[in-house]
């Protein structure tokens, strides 16, 4: 049965260029995604990855809106025609026509094939996760995936991460919670980083995210649980959903910037956070700083995947982003959001939970 693209798919353009898929919703024709590897490339990181005699160098520098904005200066440089001016959002996006994509890479499929013969050692991890997590959770292996370089068949064994795709709310939940025990145990080989490790990741992503240093510590250790190391290895999990679950289309909504602005608000639903876009649907919005909203705000949407999954219903969070007005042209209704992830914020953009605040006052 032919799919749609989802998010953390990868798809190459005719031109050997690798994009990484973002989320499920599309604009017809096109695919939006962000460019990750070019063939022949001098990377800034000096780590390469190749396939079949071609090397590959990452030209994104690191995982938020400010990386990705330089693989928009290269595009714009190299390959203009990726690059759109979306109307509908009122922003540029990078959107790859479907009548330029040579392959599509689907997370499933190629699961499918290392379960059966993995071909070096990393393949063979990956093969015993995804085992084990199956096992746990009782989530079927036909709703994994393995995404990234290993996706690509251009990882390296003695360095490449491990990035895991799961698919459907409910199956999300039962990986998710099937971690949370494992990582609990001594001797499961599933952990959460400490020490030295979870220091080295703390100091990287406050680099890129306006975190401090005791707030990431507080994330990675205890509240990113689809982040963590299996026998030393880093490994990640991405829920992501199936095509029936997805709602609404690209066309049918239109976004208006209003500005920056900074707002504590009350969680009321966040199911739909555990994707990316991450949804948290909120209400008792205070302003605190910036741009006041027309009309009341009743989303949080995360397009960085670190926001993702942080706040339960009933949670207060305080957020900083971009301020938009949403407008449904099927419905005539509207509403505000705030998201997080945009250029407009040039990276001091951020969802803090409260209970990280309390937590850190103890």
């Amino acid at each position: 049965m032919v799919r749609g693209f989802r998010d953390r798919d990868f798809i190459e353009s005719i031109e050997g260029l690798i994009f990484c898929v973002i989320g499920n919703v599309h604009p017809r024709g096109r695919v939006i995604s962000y460019l990750k590897y070019v063939p022949n490339f001098q990377s800034q990181i000096r780590v390469k990855w190749s396939r079949s005699g071609v090397s590959y160098g990452r030209i994104l520098p690191h995982y938020s809106a400010m990386g990705v904005r330089e693989t928009i200066n290269f595009l714009k440089a190299n390959y203009p025609q990726y690059l759109i001016y979306d109307d509908n959002r009122s922003m540029e996006f990078t959107e790859v026509p479907i009548d330029r994509v040579k392959f599509h890479y689907k997370p499933e499929f190629r699961l499918r094939e290392l379960m059966i013969s993995p071909m070096d050692s990393l393949e063979g991890m990956v093969r015993d996760i995804v085992l084990r997590l199956s096992s746990e959770s009782g989530v079927d292996l036909d709703f994994f995936g393995v995404t990234g370089s290993i996706l690509l068949g251009i990882h390296n064994p003695s360095f490449s991460d491990i990035d895991l795709v799961v698919y459907g709310y409910s199956n999300a939940i039962k990986v998710r919670d099937a971690l949370k025990r494992l990582y609990s145990l001594e001797d499961s080989s599933f952990s959460l980083p400490k020490g030295e490790v979870l220091e080295s990741w703390a100091k990287d992503i406050i680099k890129i995210h306006p975190l401090t240093f005791e707030e990431a510590l507080l994330l990675y250790g205890k509240y990113k649980w689809n982040r963590a190391l299996y026998r030393g290895r880093q490994f990640s999990v991405h829920p992501v959903k199936l095509d029936d679950e997805v709602r609404g289309c690209w066309e049918c909504e239109k976004y208006r910037f209003m500005g920056i602005t900074t707002i504590k608000a009350r969680v009321v639903d966040s199911r739909d956070s555990i994707f990316i876009p991450a949804t948290y649907i909120v209400d008792d919005v205070k302003v605190i700083d910036g741009v006041k909203p027309e009309k009341p705000i009743s989303r949080v949407v995360s397009y960085e995947g670190l926001y993702m999954d942080l706040a339960d219903p009933g949670d207060e969070i305080v957020v900083r982003g971009k301020l938009e007005e949403v407008y449904n042209l099927n419905s005539g209704e509207s509403y505000c959001q705030v998201t997080v992830g945009s250029f407009e914020a040039s990276g001091g953009d951020y969802i803090k939970p409260i209970k990280w605040l309390n937590e850190l006052l103890r």
